[in-house]
C-alpha cells in the first residue's frame, strides 16, 4: 500500500479538521476523508446526545481509523428509496446491489403493470441470504404500490433476520414502504438454503422470482483482496461459502456452491421461477455461474434470456458478449439475470 504523502495531511488538517486526518488513514485520500468528515458531521448533527459534539466527532473518526465502517458507526446506509439499519454481524449494503435491485425493480414494473387478460399478476418472489432485507424490501417498496407483491426472504442468521425486520418496522415508520395492502405482503424467516425442508417449505406458492446476494468469495481471494475494514469486521459468514462437502457433490468450484445449489432449487420447484438473478463477484464468477445454468437441462430450455450484468446495468454503453451471452452496463460483472420472457 502506498504512503500517504505529508502534504495529504497538511491539507486535510487546515481544509477540513485535525479529526479529517485521522480519517486519511483508512481513506487514503483527501476527497474520500473529506466525505467521511461531512458524513459524520451531519449524523452527529441528526442524533442529538448528552456527549459535546466534539467528544462524539473525536471518538468517531477515531473508530473508523481503527477500520471500522463508517454504516456500522453511523448506524444506516442509503439504500435506493430506503434507509437500511446497519448493525456489527450483518453484511453492509453495497451500491452495486442498489443499482441491480433498481434495474430489476424497472423491469418488472415496466413488464408487469401491461395490462394482461385473465392472467394472474401475483408475483412471488424469494430471496435468499436476505442479509439486512434491503434487496426484499426496495423491491416491495417498488412493486407492492401498483402489482400485487408477496415477498420470502431467508437468512440462516438470526442476527440478520431480526435486523432486516426492524428494518421493515423502521422504512415503514419514514414513510419509506408503503403500509402493507392485503394483496401484498413481506416476511422474513430464518432458514437456510442448505435446509432439507426449504422446498416443502415453497411448496405452498409457485416463485416467480429468485433473488440472491450469497457468500461467493473464495478463501484466498478473502484473505488477499478484501480489505481489512471487511475482514476484520463484517461477518465472514456472508462473505466466503464453507460448504465444501456440497460444492463436492455438486461439482462445482467451492465459491460458485451457492448458485449450484440455487439452481437445483430453481429447477425442482415447479414451475420453475421466471426470473432468476445472482450477484457474482466479477465476470469470471458469472461465466463459470452462466456454465451452471447451461449444464442443467430443465434450465437451459426454460430461460429465453441470459444476461450479464455490470457494476452499472443501466448506464448506456456499448454491449457486448461472451461465449454468445450479453454482457450490459459499466463496470465489473456483478450479476447473472436468467429470464424467462415476461411479456
Amino acid at each position: 500500500m502506498p504512503r500517504i504523502r505529508p502534504l495529504t495531511f497538511w491539507l486535510a488538517l487546515k481544509k477540513i479538521s485535525p479529526h479529517a486526518t485521522t480519517l486519511l488513514y483508512i481513506c487514503r485520500d483527501l476527497p474520500s476523508a473529506a466525505n467521511e468528515f461531512r458524513w459524520i458531521q451531519e449524523h452527529i448533527t441528526a442524533t442529538p446526545s448528552k456527549i459535546p459534539p466534539q467528544i462524539r466527532l473525536q471518538h468517531l473518526c477515531s473508530q473508523r481509523a481503527k477500520g471500522i465502517p463508517l454504516q456500522y458507526l453511523l448506524g444506516t446506509q442509503p439504500f435506493g428509496d430506503l434507509e437500511i439499519l446497519c448493525r456489527p454481524g450483518v453484511l453492509i449494503p453495497r451500491p452495486e446491489t442498489e443499482a441491480y435491485t433498481l434495474e430489476l425493480a424497472s423491469i418488472l414494473k415496466r413488464q408487469l403493470t401491461r395490462p394482461k387478460p385473465s392472467t394472474n399478476n401475483n408475483l412471488n418472489i424469494l430471496d435468499i441470504c436476505t442479509g439486512t432485507g434491503c434487496i426484499a424490501l426496495q423491491l416491495y417498496a417498488s412493486l407492492a404500490p401498483t402489482i400485487p407483491t408477496h415477498i420470502t426472504a431467508i437468512d440462516i442468521s438470526p442476527t440478520a433476520i431480526a435486523l432486516a425486520r426492524r428494518n421493515l418496522i423502521h422504512n415503514t415508520r419514514l414513510g419509506n414502504l408503503p403500509n402493507p395492502p392485503p394483496s401484498s405482503s413481506i416476511e422474513f424467516t430464518p432458514l437456510s438454503l442448505f435446509s432439507p425442508s426449504l422446498l416443502s417449505s415453497l411448496s405452498h406458492k409457485p416463485i416467480d422470482i429468485l433473488v440472491s446476494n450469497p457468500p461467493y468469495i473464495s478463501r484466498s481471494s478473502f484473505t488477499r483482496t478484501t480489505s481489512r475494514s471487511v475482514r476484520n469486521h463484517e461477518p465472514r459468514l456472508a462473505l466466503v461459502p464453507e460448504h465444501d462437502d456440497v460444492s463436492v457433490e455438486l461439482g462445482c468450484e467451492a465459491e460458485d456452491v451457492f448458485y449450484a445449489k440455487m439452481l437445483q432449487v430453481a429447477r425442482d420447484l415447479t414451475p420453475h421461477p421466471r426470473v432468476v438473478l445472482f450477484e457474482v463477484a466479477d465476470m469470471a464468477q458469472a461465466e463459470r455461474v452462466v456454465g451452471l445454468v447451461k449444464r442443467e437441462d430443465a434450465l437451459r430450455g426454460w430461460y429465453n434470456v441470459v444476461e450479464i450484468w455490470r457494476d452499472w446495468p443501466h448506464r448506456e454503453v456499448e454491449s457486448d458478449a461472451v461465449d454468445g451471452v450479453l454482457v450490459r452496463g459499466e463496470g465489473e460483472g456483478r450479476v447473472v439475470y436468467l429470464c424467462r420472457d415476461l411479456e
